[in-house]
């Protein structure tokens, strides 16, 4: 099963229109990283990743092809991390994760209530008023 990061714009289209993003390998940026990027609408990845296969050009054979290599496991290690990255610059926000073997079992999910809220969206709980433990002390 695949878990798959749920974005949505926090206005009143709610989640009608929700962005799953898979959790795991990307093929699609391993294999045309840069262009992958520029789809996307990630600008500011596109031009990193261009920039450093810019640079790889001028370089001799191996190295370049290392580089090179570098990018798109990176790419398709994090690319669906630096997408979700890019959809929080975008205004969108984290509001789920959801399981399912494929997208539309993990739709069907979200849709029907059973998805799992972030627990960095988890409310909070504040420690109760006791000494201070630590390094330093408490100020008197």
């Amino acid at each position: 099963m695949t878990t798959y990061s749920i974005y949505a714009r926090p206005d009143d289209r709610g989640a009608a229109d929700a962005i799953f993003l898979p959790d795991g390998f990307s093929w699609r940026a391993f294999v045309f990283t840069w262009i992958w990027a520029l789809w996307n609408r990630m600008w500011i990845v596109a031009l990193l990743a261009l920039s450093v296969m810019l640079i790889a050009s001028a370089l001799p054979t191996v190295p370049q092809f290392l580089l090179s290599l570098a990018v798109s496991l990176v790419m398709g290690l994090h690319g669906n991390d630096l997408l979700g990255w890019s959809l929080i610059r975008r205004k969108y926000a984290e509001i789920a994760l959801s399981n399912g073997a494929s997208l539309e079992e993990a739709e069907l999910r979200f849709y029907a209530g059973d998805a799992d809220v972030p627990a960095h969206h988890a409310p909070t709980v504040l420690p109760a008023a006791h000494d201070v433990l630590g390094l330093f002390g408490a100020r008197s």
